[in-house]
């Protein structure tokens, strides 16, 4: 499984290097040019750090779907649930990467500045937050890889298509049946950041996170959907290899 996954980071390793790089510019970039408050330039760095989860996303669905058109990884003797695991795995540690970016960050801000503007509860809720969006992200990666592998295993042109139709169907399922059964959208990116700031005098900051996202149970829906698409795919990826 490591060697799985160290292989597919030395494939991307330029691209995601070059990622991290252009990132760090860019807060950089921020921090010095910026005469706002710290407050008022949280949104910039949240959509870099989005966007550049989203590029990580990409090298992780490349990397499986060229897996997939590859007759020399097919040879290799390795089990079709680590071929499953291994971009999931690397995509979670990449995501890692950005948080201890983010916490770095955060430091600074406090080192220079102070953690009065900080709203109380933060952490709490910041690291639920962050486990939500990371599964979510999990989960999306999951389904667009099981789309890939479903496009491969029909005989049919225009895959990137069927991918596309697979994609939307379960992401639209999912949602309907959470909506259906729990009232709530777990999968959502958006969802993770549901919380609310009051008002609060007895705290520096003057500010208070009120956590209002989503239950457990939803959670617990998701998994078992998940692993029902790895299932699938281990599968899918064996039948493969046996023709």
């Amino acid at each position: 499984m490591l060697k799985l996954i160290r292989y597919d980071f030395r494939r991307s390793r330029d691209r995601i290097l070059a990622a991290m790089v252009i990132l760090v510019l860019f807060h950089i970039g921020i921090w010095l040019s910026s005469d706002s408050s710290v407050s008022d330039t949280v949104s910039a760095h949240l959509v870099a750090y989005f966007s550049i989860g989203a590029v990580f996303l990409f090298f992780a669905s490349f990397n499986y779907n060229r897996n997939l058109k590859s007759y020399q990884r097919q040879l290799l003797p390795v089990k079709a649930l680590y071929t499953v695991l291994s971009p999931l795995l690397l995509y979670w540690l990449l995501l890692v990467c950005l948080l201890i970016i983010g916490l770095l960050q955060l430091g600074l801000y406090i080192l220079f500045y102070s953690a009065d503007f900080l709203p109380a509860n933060f952490w709490t809720v910041a690291a639920r937050s962050v486990l939500q969006c990371t599964w979510s992200a999990g989960f999306v990666l999951l389904m667009i890889m099981f789309a890939s592998t479903v496009a491969r295993s029909i005989p049919l042109n225009k895959k990137i298509w069927v991918t596309l139709i697979i994609v939307f169907g379960l992401q639209s399922a999912v949602g309907y049946l959470e909506e259906l059964l729990f009232s709530n959208y777990f999968m959502g990116i958006d969802s993770a950041f549901r919380f609310e700031i009051v008002k609060a005098s007895d705290i520096p900051s003057g500010l208070e996170m009120l956590y209002a996202g989503s239950g457990p149970w939803p959670f617990f829906f998701e998994a078992g959907i998940a692993l029902l698409l790895i299932y699938g795919m281990t599968v899918l990826i064996q039948k493969k290899t046996e023709v």
